[in-house]
């Protein structure tokens, strides 16, 4: 993985470089060196990506590198004076580059022109790129047979405009319960998103190597929370591992004022995506993009928590406290009974003790009144008075399925880890994705299910500790 860094601070700035680490499994990760800089401090290596040259179009490879091991790079280069995109091989399978020649490969004399995502179409035989004249609200599509010469295909433009748009990625996705694909077009918006700041929307559709028809003109949010942004889907993943990708856990309207000490941010879980017709009320359905998280092999769970269906009451309390990880698994399904009660709530707290003696805590659930689930991430410590830190979110799904008697099933997943919740809501089919932060840097350590209601809901719970 590669990511922007700053070596002098811990917010985003000039000199800009690209940050580097590896996994194995996508769970763990290791920081390596920084894999590309700038030549001068007023510049920046911005966003990009990297492929697999695997039959050496470029021509930077001998035969003494494994077809494996031929990555390239290709970023923007940012300037002063406008912004071009370059490209950078590296010998030993992507830990250190050095930067083509010939550089810029694409210039068009734009100070808003950058995020190219790159991959190989093999059904035309060329590189792809697609990337944002970000300020004109275009994405545009190259083709190049060597990723030196491009000559421009296509320009897509629809959705909701924002200020800008930034990082997009297009992706073959597989159909669930099918062999068939669509592809999905990804792009970034920042600001101006309904959500406040910055956001990701996608769109379903064809392409055919050089032009993406959407199938349709609705404008679909890839995430309900507040910091899931720039998503990008990992190149070069085999076909049979799925369509791997992750986002930057932040969001441009408070990212930089975050109240973390020697670090800033950090990515969401990897996840995996299909496409899926999921009912978005009881007449309709759409194709739309299910994501589900990748924990690897890794990650060790510790059950707290293993209770059967039973019907959730007033006093009935699931409490389960961790050790110092601060991360933990929570996994329910639960039916909901017609009731006449006002207060109609099963809510999952997630609490940490601080330094005074006192707690603090965040909340997730889900209201049947509104039929939608919330997140409520407001605390009362300093950080939480910035206006755009806004504590509440929220996402309806239909029912997942009904039982026998005809009973609404719903299923909530969710990863804490730290100081991030993601929620998973009917096994992907919407996502929430916040940042919290206790005050004093104190994690999470224990998460309470509870019900504001004597027989509503009838739960099925699990809650694990991750660690590593």
């Amino acid at each position: 993985m590669y990511y922007q860094y700053n070596p002098n601070d811990t917010v985003w700035g000039l000199p800009l470089y690209w940050g580097h680490a590896t996994s194995k499994d996508l769970s763990v990760w290791e920081d390596q060196v920084p894999a590309i800089g700038p030549d001068n401090d007023d510049d920046g290596i911005f966003s990009g990506s990297i492929v697999v040259d695997h039959n050496n179009t470029t021509g930077f490879f001998d035969d003494s590198i494994h077809p494996d091991q031929r990555v390239v790079a290709i970023y923007t280069l940012h300037t002063s004076e406008k912004q071009t995109q370059d490209l950078a091989y590296s010998l030993d399978g992507g830990y250190t580059f050095t930067k083509y020649s010939g550089n810029p490969v694409l210039d068009v004399n734009s100070t808003q022109f950058r995020d190219p995502k790159v991959f190989w179409h093999e059904p035309t035989n060329q590189w792809i790129m697609v990337l944002a004249k970000s300020q004109e609200f275009k994405i545009q599509i190259f083709g190049s047979i060597d990723l030196k010469s491009w000559s421009l295909h296509s320009n897509f433009s629809s959705g909701l405009y924002g200020f800008q748009y930034e990082c997009p990625g297009l992706v073959e996705v597989p159909i669930e319960n099918s062999t068939e694909t669509k592809w999905v077009m990804f792009l970034a918006i920042n600001p101006g998103m309904p959500l406040g700041g910055s956001a990701n929307q996608y769109f379903v559709g064809h392409f055919d190597g050089f032009t993406f028809v959407p199938d349709d003109t609705q404008t679909r949010l890839q995430d309900w929370g507040k910091d899931y942004y720039a998503f990008q889907a990992f190149s070069d993943v085999p076909k049979e591992m799925g369509v791997l990708g992750l986002a930057w856990a932040s969001n441009w309207q408070y990212a930089n004022k975050v109240p973390t000490s020697g670090w800033r941010s950090s990515m969401s879980v990897a996840r995996n995506h299909t496409l899926k017709n999921i009912a978005i009320n009881p007449e309709t359905k759409v194709l739309s993009l299910v994501q589900k998280p990748v924990l690897g092999s890794t990650v060790q769970k510790t059950n707290l928590i293993d209770q059967d269906f039973c019907i959730f009451g007033k006093n009935t309390l699931v409490n389960a406290t961790a050790s110092q990880s601060g991360v933990f698994e929570i996994d329910f399904t639960f039916k909901v009974h017609k009731t006449t009660e006002l207060q109609k709530t099963l809510e999952l707290e997630i609490i940490s003790n601080t330094k005074d003696g006192k707690t603090e805590s965040i909340r997730t659930g889900f209201d049947v009144d509104g039929g939608s689930f919330y997140v409520d991430r407001g605390i009362d410590n300093a950080f939480n008075k910035n206006p755009f830190f806004t504590d509440k979110t929220s996402a309806y799904v239909d029912p997942m399925e009904y039982d026998d008697s005809g009973l609404p099933i719903y299923k909530f997943y969710a990863i804490v880890d730290k100081n991030i919740l993601e929620v998973y809501l009917n096994d992907g089919a919407a996502t929430l994705t916040n940042t919290f932060f206790m005050s004093d840097g104190f994690t999470p350590e224990s998460v309470v299910l509870s019900s504001t209601c004597s027989s509503t809901f009838e739960v099925k719970s699990e809650i694990n500790e991750l660690t590593i």
